[in-house]
């Protein structure tokens, strides 16, 4: 009998061993299989593009001063700057002239000479400007000419940091030719200006 009950225990213990060890091999089995929620959303279609500085100046694109100034007469005349890129910038002005007697061959008084004695009598852009020529009172072209206002800026312009002109700033000019002698008669100068917008202030 007790042959019997040794052999009977050693059956059981050896199906539950062999049940357990088929438990454990269909617990791992299970793991790997077990799935959970998930979701996954996509954007696309993202890019980057530097943006754009893009100054014009509106039709006509030049000052129409008096050519047939007397002494002590004035000209004035505005063009107006547009700016239509991306991003803001900062306008500098470069002001230069060169001699130009149209045709009566009068050559008595030079460039220099004459723009000594054109006195800006206005100079306006989104307020006014007359204040930050050098020189004299009021100042002269020539003043103008030789502001070069070199600190902090990579490039001496003659004015500096003025706003972006957005959708439209007129630039105003105005010139008042001094009581000059006889010798300025048929003289004439050609003036240039040119306008720079820049992405930053001091460029």
């Amino acid at each position: 009998m007790n042959g019997e009950n040794d052999g009977t225990a050693f059956s059981r213990r050896r199906v539950l061993a062999g049940l357990v060890t088929t438990g454990l091999a269909s617990a791992a089995a299970g793991a790997g299989t077990m799935a959970a929620f998930s979701d996954t959303e996509s954007s696309s279609g993202n890019t980057v593009q530097a943006g754009t500085l893009n100054l014009d100046i509106d039709s006509p694109g030049s000052f129409s001063f008096n050519g047939s100034l007397k002494p002590t007469d004035s000209t004035t005349d505005s063009v107006t700057l547009v700016s239509d890129g991306t991003i803001d910038g900062s306008l500098d002005v470069d002001v230069s002239y060169t001699e130009d007697d149209g045709d009566t061959g009068n050559q008595n008084v030079t460039a220099q000479e004459m723009a000594e004695n054109l006195e800006i009598t206005t100079l306006n852009y989104d307020g006014d400007r007359t204040g930050q020529i050098d020189g004299g009172s009021p100042p002269t072209l020539a003043d103008l000419n030789s502001n070069d206002q070199g600190s902090g800026e990579t490039t001496a312009n003659d004015l500096v940091n003025l706003p972006d002109p957005g959708n439209g700033t007129d630039f105003t000019v105005g010139f008042r030719l001094k009581d000059v002698g006889n010798d300025f008669q048929g003289d004439g100068i050609a003036i240039t200006f040119d306008f720079h917008l820049n992405q930053n202030d001091s460029q």
